[in-house]
């Protein structure tokens, strides 16, 4: 459906545009003549053959669905006409300002408000300064690995024949804590596993406590809250535990030794190997973590040296992109349930980030753009292959998903985006220190 019209812009800002439509009268007489026809062609009306039936008495009883109908192409139509007249490629759907009825033979006018990506003159890319800290692999963090990995192979036993709190043993503990004698909330377990001595109970002065208490036995200690306590009316002040121990556990830790180094890894037959697998993969870690600063602080200052405007639309379509995914871990009841309950909020909470990522991503897509960068036949197929490896999947497979829809351009922009951002750090200037990676 093809229509003659008039048409004008106005740019409101560098992301909307506002157009001024007209569909001349006789076009919304040749549009309103056409639906009747055919309505007449589809329709049947005692004592009227098919394709004969009068226009006025196909308005008496069909005039307001058929004439909303034509309304809606009219406006479709002519909409599409605008923006190609205008050379406007809106990213989401316009906001539409119309008369509610057409009348024949009179000119019919409207507006449309839409939204555009905004035409980005990249100011910093090249030689932009910015931090590198290289991460390094020693002993110490092999050994805090071994420390990690021992403890995860420890055997946790009740303890027979004692009843008394010992240093290192396992006790769990019934507990709460008060703060000018009344409780706080979340500041409470029941038959809480506190390793007296060790790292997972934070208030030190009621695990140490514990030592030489009897099970059932209740007692009190005073403990100051930390400055960063979650509840700010309570930072740094004094509370009150009360506590009973109710079981005690042991925990024994096996020896590192080859036997143990051949539980840890198919890889490992002796103790030294595992220590320099472990050393290997951490070197792994300390690159990975390496190149993800420097990208993000590529990605920041690109941010930082190319202000303009955001479209609204492409933020808003990202936070509820991101709130979606924050649920995709829980039951899908579950997470319709979350999604009716909190939505908006979770779309709120996920807009700064949204943000960055939309702002990132026109500047790179305009980074692209400038340097002529592509996503080649070879790249595509590099991606594929390690992403079927990564999954353990075929192929075929992961090139059958890529092929539906409109995958397959979405995965050679992520691609040409990726090397418009590689292009970015390549030519960045840095300030380059390094840094144990367990500091």
């Amino acid at each position: 459906m093809a229509l003659q019209i008039r048409s004008e812009i106005k740019e409101l800002s560098t992301v909307e545009r506002q157009l001024a439509i007209v569909v001349p009268g006789d076009q919304v007489a040749k549009e309103l003549d056409r639906a009747y026809r055919e309505l007449s062609q589809k329709v049947r009306i005692k004592g009227f053959r098919p394709g004969k039936i009068p226009r006025y008495v196909l308005e008496q009883y069909y005039k307001a669905d058929t004439e909303q109908q034509v309304l809606e192409r009219v406006v479709n139509a002519s909409f599409r006409e605008a923006i190609k007249a205008h050379n406007v490629a809106p990213i989401a759907n316009p906001q539409i300002q119309a008369p509610s009825g057409l009348i024949a033979g009179m000119d019919f006018a409207y507006q449309a408000k839409v939204e555009v990506k905004p035409v980005i003159d990249l100011k910093a890319w090249k030689g932009l300064k910015l931090k590198k800290t290289t991460y390094t692999v020693g002993d110490g963090d092999a050994d805090r690995e071994l420390v990690r990995l021992r403890e995860g192979q420890a055997k946790i036993a009740p303890v027979e024949g004692r009843d008394v709190v010992q240093q290192g043993d396992l006790v769990e503990t019934n507990w709460s804590g008060a703060v000018d004698g009344e409780n706080v909330k979340g500041l409470s377990g029941v038959a809480y596993v506190i390793e007296v001595g060790g790292a997972n109970f934070p208030y030190k002065e009621a695990d140490q406590a514990l030592v030489g208490k009897k099970l059932g036995e209740d007692f009190s200690v005073d403990v100051k809250l930390p400055d960063d306590f979650r509840v700010e009316a309570h930072r740094g002040k004094t509370a009150t535990f009360k506590m009973r121990p109710v079981g005690i556990k042991s925990k024994t830790l096996p020896a590192l030794d080859d036997e143990f180094a051949k539980d840890i890894s198919e890889k490992a037959e002796t103790f030294a190997q595992l220590k320099e697998l472990i050393i290997e993969d951490l070197k792994k870690v300390a690159e990975v973590k390496t190149k993800n600063e420097v990208r993000d602080a590529a990605i920041t200052a690109l941010i930082e040296g190319n202000a303009f405007e955001v479209p609204p639309a492409l933020v808003d379509r990202q936070a509820e992109q991101i709130a979606v995914d924050r649920l995709q871990r829980l039951p899908q009841q579950q997470a319709e349930m979350v999604w009716n309950a909190q939505g908006q909020r979770l779309k709120e909470d996920a807009r700064p980030m949204a943000t960055r990522q939309v702002r990132v991503s026109l500047i790179l897509e305009a980074l692209v753009a400038a340097e002529q960068l592509v996503a080649t036949e070879a790249d595509i197929e590099e991606y594929m292959e390690k992403m079927a490896a990564e999954m353990n999947t075929p192929l075929k497979t992961v090139k059958s998903v890529f092929a539906k829809d409109d995958r397959l351009k979405e995965l050679q922009f992520q691609l040409a985006s990726q090397k418009a951002l590689d292009k970015v750090i390549a030519e960045a200037a840095y300030d380059e220190s390094t840094k144990a990676l367990s500091a």
